[in-house]
């Protein structure tokens, strides 16, 4: 009696670990299918079912504060456009932004970028009625370097590395004291 208990606690402990074996390949051969993305590159905008999205351009450009303090920025100019049948609410927060696969929050407006941009000109918080396409820019206070950079929207992601990001060109400021009369 004491040897079939044990050939029987021997069979369940064989076929439990059979069955945890039969799960972690089912595991595997689904996430391999689930990670397949495809990434567009600027200018390229991805589309969906429910919308199209894509980045135009990439900006940097370094701002001093009226207290001395240096920000260093990117500016990222993005399309979204509705393709279904009902309003969607986009806000810049939808947008995921990695450097080196580190999130990187937005900014929000600073009066010390009304030299660079009008606030109009920002990626704003309305809805994107059906069939419409928002345009704007959102901004990024990077505190590092860094070699690529992802922005994604959903499933659409878009790619980039250092050497796409162009300088932007600040408008000259002067100095009361500089000016000769």
């Amino acid at each position: 009696m004491k040897k079939l208990k044990n050939a029987l606690a021997a069979l369940l402990m064989l076929s439990t670990l059979v069955s945890f074996a039969g799960c972690s390949v089912s595991t595997e051969q689904t996430n391999a299918s689930d990670t397949t993305q495809v990434t567009y590159q600027i200018g390229s905008p991805g589309k969906t079912e429910d919308f199209e999205f894509g980045v135009t351009g990439i900006n940097s450009f370094d701002l001093t504060t009226e207290y001395g303090e240096t920000f260093h920025c990117l500016l990222v100019s993005v399309t979204y456009t509705n393709l279904s049948e009902k309003e969607q609410d986009i806000t810049k927060r939808n947008i995921e932004f990695y450097l080196d696969n580190e999130e990187v929050k937005p900014c929000e407006y600073r009066s010390e970028f009304e030299d660079i941009f009008e606030e109009g000109n920002l990626f704003n918080d309305n809805n994107v009625n059906p069939g419409r396409t928002k345009r704007g820019y959102i901004v990024y206070r990077i505190y590092r370097d860094y070699s690529t950079i992802n922005v994604c929207m959903n499933d659409v992601t878009v790619t980039a590395n250092k050497g796409q990001v162009t300088p932007l060109a600040l408008p000259a400021t002067t100095d009361a004291t500089e000016q000769t009369t």
